[in-house]
């Protein structure tokens, strides 16, 4: 950027109070450019500290709902594991068997798209890397394979 101090002592054609005018507008119109600059910076840090935090945040919601789902599955294991032995039965079921799952009825009434949003959906629910049972989401894989074409 030019500044006023780059400007000649003295120009041709212009008068000397014209000079001093031009130099004095050029002195202002940096001032006016390094406070603007300085604005901007603020601004950009304040951009990348918002989206520092927009990301924690997502990170601890992620976490969050995680342990839920954790949490949420061994309160059903116990909740079940309960219900039995109060009907007189043992606390797990045999060979912790998971019964198959029937879609049939679903075969040629969905998309192969419908079928993977199932199966993602399923996923978030049952896969073991959220805490789910295994077993459980290789029933519904078995049964969800069974309807795509």
């Amino acid at each position: 950027m030019l500044k006023p101090e780059d400007l000649p002592l003295s120009s041709e054609g212009i008068s000397q109070r014209e000079y001093e005018l031009l130099r004095r507008e050029l002195a202002e119109a940096h001032v006016e450019s390094r406070s603007l600059r300085r604005q901007l910076d603020k601004s950009l840090a304040a951009v990348t500290e918002a989206q520092r935090a927009h990301a924690k945040m997502v990170e601890t919601l992620t976490e969050t709902m995680r342990e839920n789902t954790v949490l949420t599955n061994d309160r059903n294991t116990w909740r079940q594991r309960a219900t039995r032995l109060d009907s007189g039965l043992s606390a797990d079921p045999p060979d912790n068997v998971v019964p198959p799952i029937d879609v049939g009825g679903l075969a040629g009434q969905i998309s192969d798209d419908e079928v993977n949003a199932i199966r993602k959906a399923m996923a978030r629910l049952h896969h073991p890397d959220v805490g789910g049972n295994p077993d459980r989401m290789k029933a519904w894989n078995a049964a969800l394979d069974r309807l795509m074409r």
